[in-house]
């Protein structure tokens, strides 16, 4: 992929593992109906179902559309099933205001940094217990 199309990609994906037990992916760009199929192939991942807590970084996301609020409904689904945890970074207004307005606030454990995230989230954390 040249450094162009890198650049000009309307949605990235960077994924670190902050610590043993929790897998982080920031999503940068915008998630609409066009994008929303490779977030959901990105959450459907190997790596990032194999973890106790995913973090998503959404902080960079510049505008969420339905499309995209399914997916991550559906992403927090498939996490409560498998007894994982999802946990959203949320600081841009666009995302915010995107699952606020449709009700769904309730539905999603959210905070502003990862550092509060991994506050939240206590070494040795089972969600069944």
């Amino acid at each position: 992929m040249s450094r162009h199309t890198e650049r000009t990609d309307p949605l990235r994906f960077s994924v670190c593992r902050p610590r043993r037990d929790v897998t982080m992916l920031m999503v940068v760009g915008e998630i609409d109906l066009a994008t929303a199929p490779r977030l959901r192939a990105e959450l459907a991942r190997g790596s990032l179902r194999d973890t106790r807590t995913l973090v998503l970084d959404l902080s960079p996301v510049t505008f969420l559309a339905a499309a995209g609020l399914t997916v991550l409904v559906e992403a927090q689904a498939e996490a409560a099933r498998a007894h994982r945890r999802m946990i959203l970074i949320t600081k841009a207004r666009s995302v915010d205001r995107a699952i606020e307005t449709t009700g769904l606030s309730a539905g999603f454990h959210r905070v502003g940094s990862l550092d509060a995230a991994l506050a939240d989230i206590a070494p040795g954390y089972d969600e069944s217990a």
